[in-house]
């Protein structure tokens, strides 16, 4: 590739995309990496574009990457159960997972995402073994692919869920509990506190623009539960046990109560729906 991608040409290369990029190459170069992701460390070489303000974001940067992490031991567990498992990474964006995590041996491996996200994902990370979706997560129409594999189903939903409402979010549920019963689900939940104050993000923040807006949050776990009747949790992770050590002073400080953990700390669920 002779010349590099410009945010300014492809507007598709937004924050929420460009955000856990920066987060992942950064880390790569750490003698204590939460995790290694060589192909963020190219890909980040191939957009023109100034990431020295996320520097700033020091908190941001370690969650991502710790968020990517036990994301990745939750889908791990999973294909270790189920070998022969379909496998959707739903709103891909820039994410190298399948690559992160050694190309899974599994049925099929997608990464689903809005098409003029896949057109560039392909100018930066061609497939290597998985194969690109171009729909949106709320379409039924991929649901019918998978289906049609007739394997254990593994979502997998990172950075994606907190900029819709609620609603979208239930109806999201109860379609893939319609259309793949049984599918169990990976993701990551924003706390409640944070749903409308994008703007104190200190990655998002550093966009210089109004950042995307978080619209849903939890509690806890229940409050995903209860949007799809009958589903139940299979695992559950607090991020701050693994980024504790990376945060600031007073974040370390805060995640060290109870109150921290339950009110300011995000969730990584693995949900049977």
């Amino acid at each position: 590739m002779s010349e590099k991608i410009s945010p300014k040409d492809v507007t598709v290369l937004s924050s929420t995309m460009l955000i856990p990029l920066w987060a992942k190459a950064v880390e790569y170069g750490r003698s204590d990496a939460l995790l290694r992701d060589k192909e963020a460390a190219r890909m980040l070489e191939m957009i023109d574009y100034d990431f020295t303000p996320f520097a700033k974001a020091k908190a941001s940067q370690a969650g991502c990457c710790g968020r990517a992490k036990l994301l990745d031991d939750m889908a791990q567990r999973f294909i270790a159960e189920h070998p022969d498992a379909v496998v959707v990474q739903l709103g891909a964006g820039l994410d190298a997972r399948y690559e992160r995590m050694g190309r899974p041996q599994v049925t099929v491996w997608y990464d689903l995402d809005l098409p003029e996200v896949i057109e560039v994902r392909r100018m930066l990370l061609p497939e290597s073994g998985n194969v690109y979706l171009g729909a949106s997560m709320f379409d039924e129409g991929w649901t019918d692919t998978i289906a049609a594999h007739g394997k254990p189903v593994l979502l997998v939903i990172e950075g994606v869920l907190m900029y819709f409402e609620e609603a979208q979010v239930q109806a999201f549920f109860q379609m893939v509990q319609r259309k793949l019963p049984g599918t169990q689900v990976v993701m990551d939940a924003l706390f409640k506190r944070m749903v409308g104050k994008a703007q104190y993000h200190d990655a998002l923040k550093q966009m210089g623009e109004k950042p995307p807006e978080f619209r849903w949050g939890i509690a806890n776990a229940n409050d995903v539960l209860k949007l799809a009747p009958g589903s139940r949790l299979v695992e559950e992770a607090h991020l701050s046990s693994i980024c504790g050590p990376r945060y600031p002073l007073i974040l370390r400080l805060l995640y060290k109560t109870k109150w921290g953990r339950e009110n300011m700390d995000m969730r990584m669920l693995r949900i049977q729906l």
